[in-house]
């Protein structure tokens, strides 16, 4: 595919989404029925929370940012995921919870960021969050000051590395949930294995951006 400059993205953006279909793609199979069951309709008990998909060009070159969370007594310990939190109760919308707790954890401030689209949210059933999922840009390459308590590092990942087929694979996991090993889809890239919501947060980012 050509180079996405950002005018392609904002377009593609504002066309209609490939939604659920494109995010179960990535989804840990015993997964599926549970957010076929759960979809966006049926979750005004889940807790709240937001995520920003950070891009910006680094020698011309279209990235974005992730984040490895620190090891903690929970079900998304030491994962890679998009900067995001919880909302809380000053925030004043969800965009608002994205910007704070992209600057919370790598030091990103939110005038910083130009919020040019939203994807479809995610459901995650083990902690029971819906997912507001931003999509921003940064002129400049960030300059990173990261919170230490909640990630380990930053990782750094090519917008055309993250559309290309090749880097779908598999990986094994320990379930949260039966305490036993499954199988589930992931995005493999560098040596980093990204999976769970954040692999189908960025199944429905490319398959938007390649539509």
């Amino acid at each position: 595919m050509h180079r996405l400059n950002l005018e392609d993205i904002k377009n593609k953006l504002r066309k209609p989404l490939p939604g659920l279909l494109s995010q179960l793609k990535m989804a840990p199979p015993n997964r599926v029925e549970q957010l076929l069951n759960n979809n966006i309709n049926n979750t005004a008990n889940a807790r709240k929370s937001a995520v920003l998909i950070l891009l910006f060009y680094d020698s011309g070159i279209l990235k974005t940012a992730f984040i490895k969370r620190s090891e903690y007594e929970g079900v998304h310990s030491g994962q890679i995921a998009f900067p995001g939190g919880r909302f809380e109760t000053e925030d004043i919308t969800f965009q608002t919870t994205a910007l704070r707790e992209t600057w919370e954890e790598i030091g990103v401030r939110s005038n910083e960021v130009e919020i040019i689209g939203q994807l479809t949210d995610v459901y995650i059933p083990p902690s029971n969050f819906l997912v507001k999922v931003f999509v921003g840009f940064c002129a400049q390459k960030p300059l990173y000051v990261i919170d230490k308590k909640e990630v380990q590092h930053v990782v750094e990942i090519e917008i055309e590395d993250l559309l290309n087929d090749k880097a779908k694979g598999e990986m094994e996991i320990l379930s949260s949930i039966t305490k036993s090993k499954v199988t589930v889809p992931c995005y493999s890239i560098n040596g980093v294995e990204i999976w769970g919501a954040t692999a189908m947060i960025i199944s429905e980012l490319s398959d938007t951006l390649q539509q």
